[in-house]
């Protein structure tokens, strides 16, 4: 691009080399997959494996059903979650995470430690208000 000393760990290719966002950067498709509402607790109860829509209203009480049904889309059309209609009576629907929704928990663990390290200075900040 240009004379840019890029840092080589933040920006180790040319991907993310812009200086603006763009949708193919690294970055900002990382950021996409996990963005929304509800998403991260959603993602991060299917870590454990596959759970039907009522397990799931179950692990997140707080969550309705109505935002449930839409991030669940979201991540199936992101390709990160996949569905299943199970036989039998009732028809019960479990869902699953992709490979490309498992590659999402390092990023989930780090942005739990980050946070973690993040409050403290979050909390001082609103106590001086």
């Amino acid at each position: 691009m240009t004379d840019v000393d890029w840092d080589d760990e933040l920006v180790p290719d040319d991907g993310g080399r812009t200086r603006a966002p763009e949708p193919d950067c690294p970055v900002e498709v990382a950021l996409a997959a996990i963005s929304g509402r509800w998403t991260t607790l959603v993602l991060r109860e299917l870590m454990s494996g596959p759970l039907s829509f009522g397990e799931l209203r179950h692990r997140l009480p707080s969550l309705s059903a109505k935002v449930l049904t839409d991030r669940l889309r979201e991540l199936e059309a992101r390709e990160l979650v996949e569905r299943q209609t199970l036989r039998g009576f009732p028809v019960r629907t479990s869902y699953d995470l992709t490979p490309r929704g498992r590659a999402l928990r390092p990023l989930l663990i780090e942005l739990y430690r980050t946070g973690n390290t993040l409050t403290p200075l979050s909390n001082i900040h609103s106590n001086t208000r």
